[in-house]
Order: C-alpha cells, then structure tokens, then sequence
C-alpha cells in the first residue's frame, strides 16, 4: 500500500489563509494542499526561508500605503510580516460595536457631527467631500426607511473608488481630514451592511488601515498659530479620533464578517486625549474653563482602554463605549465607573 508523502514541519499550526478563513489546513510545505490547488499564496509566519523564493502580487489591495524603499532587495529576503493580536468577542459585545459604528451616517445626516467629525473645526466652510457625503448619508437613511438601502450600493462604491484617489494626492490637513472622513463614513454604510456579513475583503480591511496610516503620516506636527486654541483642539482631535474610528471600523469589518480581528500595536499606542467632554462643549467659555482646569491629559488608546476595562474613568461617552468594545471585547454596561465629575483618569 504506497504511503502518503510526510507533511514538511513547520512552527505554526496554520497559514495565514487557512487562519483567516478559519479552515483546517494540512500544514504541507512549501504550500499547503488548499492554497496549491487554488493557486494562493502561500505563507507560514515561522517557516524557513527558501533558498529560491517566487512571489506574487495581490490583485485584492490596491489602496496600500506607500512605503520608501532605499536600494535593492534580495529577492530571497521577504519582508518582515507585522505582528498582529487576534481577538474574539461574544457576539452581544460585537452586535453593540457593530451598531454604534453603523449609526454614524445616520448621525452625520442629522447634525453634521459625529463622534469623530466636529462642524467648529472647519472655519469657512465645510470640504466638499463632507458636503457630498452628508448628502450621501440623508439618502442611505431615506433608503433604509424604504427598505432600499441595497439600491444605493452602486454610487457609494464609486464615490469609495473618487474619494480614495483623492486622498492619495490630498496636500492640506483639511482636504485629507476631509476625505479621510468621508470614506470612513461610506465603509460605516457599506462594510457593515447586511449584504456584506459573510463576504469578508482583504481589500476593505486594506484601505481601512490605510486611511489611518495616511492621515497619521501626513498630518502635520504642529498647527498655525492663528488658530484659536479652541479650534486648534478641534483640529487636533479631530485627526487623532478619524484614525482611531478607521482602526475601530476596520476591527468591527473583520467581527462582523469573521467573528474575529486582529490588532496591531500601532492602534495601542495611538495618542488620546481623555478630556472627551471637551469634544461636546459648545461655549467657548465653557470650553476654556474645562481646558485650562485640566493637566496631563494625553496617554496611549492602551492606557486608556485599560482604565476604562478597569473602572477608573470619569465622563464615560459613547466613544468611551465604543473603544472599550473595540480594544477589549466588553461593553460598558459590565463595568463599574466611579460618579460623573471631570475627564481624569485614575
């Protein structure tokens, strides 16, 4: 009776495909027998280096960040594969942050505000992406009344495909805020559709990322001086929010198609600022009493998301909420918070 040839050991229990996807892989090296027979790539994390390697481009990720190379590269050199934390929630923690994040075109549409846009911080007028895509969200909520949201599909994918290519030569911290914010709020309609529940993409998780590598690349260190410090605030907040939202969209993407997501450890060492009332004070004595009452408020999302896990946050908002959902799979309502007094985190 012929044998079966023995299987290659590697050091990890799955290729990055079979793990996705959640399926059995057979570990067989250098491919295993699902990404042979459907002519994938395949990649064990652990696996030696081959001493001749072929390699080939994805068609499915078109919005990758650029990146500078200096030099040649060996071909038998791959790159280094980025550390990445899988995370798996109950399915009531992922229904909360799913529809939190989903109510967002909704609130855009009525108030032109949302947890991660603020109207002050456009002094002129408001970029015309935003303009566009606020009209955009009033049709998606006309359209889920009618139980037509579907039929609008078509003209957000071609406004992703305009907005994405726009950001990619957008110069000024407005018009990349701007566009950053408007494809996110497009993804919010249609990743988290109905329709898209099963039909994971590489390249929407892709773009997701890239939105807030871009942003968190080109927004400038340091704001003109002729902005007010409420404005400048808003700004400030404004990009630091629109890449922890992408990233939060981007984990709520993968949960709602996958059960399961991955973080990096860039998202943890984001900056956040914890005065969150700031964001919702409408008077700007209000505002100024509150800022200049308040000391060392910039930590890590990490520290932050830790607090929250653990009690010691004061001022719990919906974006409070949500992040905590996001970085540590609990909802709020599980968790014992110290009264209401001011943003200080303990």
């Amino acid at each position: 009776m012929p044998t079966a040839p023995p299987k290659s050991v590697t050091l990890r229990r799955s290729c990055q495909r079979c793990a996705k996807g959640k399926r059995r892989c057979d570990l067989r090296s250098p491919e295993c027998s699902r990404c042979l027979k459907g002519g994938l790539n395949c990649v064990y994390i652990n696996a030696p280096l081959a001493v001749s390697t072929s390699s080939r481009q994805s068609v499915d990720k078109p919005y990758s960040y650029p990146h500078k190379r200096h030099g040649k590269i060996c071909n038998q050199i791959q790159p280094p594969l980025r550390l990445e934390i899988g995370k798996e929630y109950n399915k009531s923690t992922i229904r909360f942050l799913v529809n939190g994040i989903r109510n967002l075109p909704r609130s855009y549409a009525q108030s032109q505000k949302t947890l991660f846009i603020h109207p002050e911080v456009y002094e002129s007028e408001t970029p015309t992406p935003l303009r566009d895509v606020n009209w955009l969200c009033k049709l998606h909520v006309q359209a889920e009344q009618a139980d037509r949201a579907r039929d609008l599909s078509p003209l957000l994918r071609r406004k992703l495909t305009e907005y994405a290519r726009r950001l990619s030569g957008a110069l000024g911290i407005e018009e990349l805020l701007g566009y950053s914010q408007a494809l996110i709020l497009i993804h919010c309609v249609l990743s988290l559709s109905e329709e898209a529940q099963n039909e994971y993409s590489d390249t929407t998780s892709t773009m997701l990322e890239w939105i807030a590598q871009r942003l968190w690349q080109q927004a400038p260190t340091q704001l003109p001086s002729s902005l007010s410090p409420k404005r400048a605030w808003l700004l400030a907040e404004s990009v630091r929010r629109t890449i922890i939202t992408s990233l939060m969209l981007r984990s709520a993407y993968s949960l709602h198609t996958r059960n399961y997501s991955v973080r990096t450890p860039f998202v943890d060492a984001l900056p956040f600022d914890t005065r969150l009332i700031l964001w919702d004070q409408d008077s700007d004595k209000e505002w100024r009493d509150f800022d200049s009452a308040s000391h060392h408020s910039m930590i890590s999302l990490h520290e932050y998301s830790d607090a929250l896990e653990h009690g010691r946050v004061y001022d719990v908002t919906q974006f409070s909420a949500l992040i905590l959902a996001a970085c540590k799979g609990k909802e709020i309502s599980a968790i014992p918070f110290p009264p209401t007094r001011t943003h200080v985190v303990g």
